[in-house]
């Protein structure tokens, strides 16, 4: 299992980062989509300031980047 990173990020800092195990890149992206879902339903001071999760690899480059302002809400 890999380790992925994930940071609430905006254009001028990182908010929060915390690590995940999970099986590989597609898992990872999936997480932060249900992050930046979650961030839209419970954290509204995120919402329309253009923060997005970012997944960070083992060799510390970012692979993705979800958009909380555009996280579908789960309903």
């Amino acid at each position: 299992m890999s380790a992925f990173h994930f940071a609430i990020v905006n254009d001028e800092r990182v908010i929060d980062a915390t690590g995940q195990p999970v099986a590989d890149r597609d898992e990872a992206i999936a997480v932060a989509k249900r992050l930046a879902i979650d961030l839209a339903e419970t954290r509204q001071e995120y919402l329309g300031r253009g923060y997005y999760i970012s997944v960070i690899g083992s060799d510390a480059r970012e692979i993705h980047r979800e958009s909380i302002d555009s996280a579908e809400k789960s309903g």
